[in-house]
């Protein structure tokens, strides 16, 4: 089942992200985060859990991406699955949710960035509709407190 996500999310989505998507971080930081972003309606933030174990096994995270110059959208920062579990249409399943979330709330897209090497990713966007639009650099600047 697809639902929002949930403060006792915090330590299964730490594991995903460190092993899906290689961004280490810590329980308490997603506490935090989660306190902050899962009622902002500025946010999409889903988790699948398993009907059965009710273990979570992948996440969607996705904002607003409202266009100055252009129509409103989406845009996902964060689609991630267990790897024990892929290829059972649980990413499928999130990505659905969202694109009927986004037709429901009037937003005409849905875009994603996704790191070059991740091939497998790619292939998997392809096979639901998504088409790589351009190609870029990503540039990016700390500002330290």
């Amino acid at each position: 089942m697809i639902r929002v996500i949930q403060q006792k999310d915090a330590e299964t989505i730490k594991n995903i992200c460190e092993s899906e998507l290689g961004h280490k971080t810590t329980v308490a930081l997603l506490r935090q985060r989660i306190e902050e972003l899962a009622d902002n309606d500025h946010y999409y933030i889903m988790v699948f859990e398993n009907d059965q174990t009710h273990q979570v096994l992948g996440f969607i995270q996705a904002e607003k991406y409202n266009l100055l110059y252009g129509g409103n959208g989406w845009n996902i920062i964060a689609l991630a699955v267990e790897s024990n579990a892929q290829g059972r249409g649980i990413g499928k399943q999130l990505l659905l949710s969202l694109e009927n979330y986004a037709k429901k709330s009037g937003y005409t897209f849905i875009r994603l960035n996704s790191n070059t090497v991740r091939t497998e990713a790619h292939a998997f966007y392809q096979h639901l509709g998504y088409q790589c639009d351009k190609t870029q650099k990503r540039f990016i600047k700390q500002i330290t407190l």
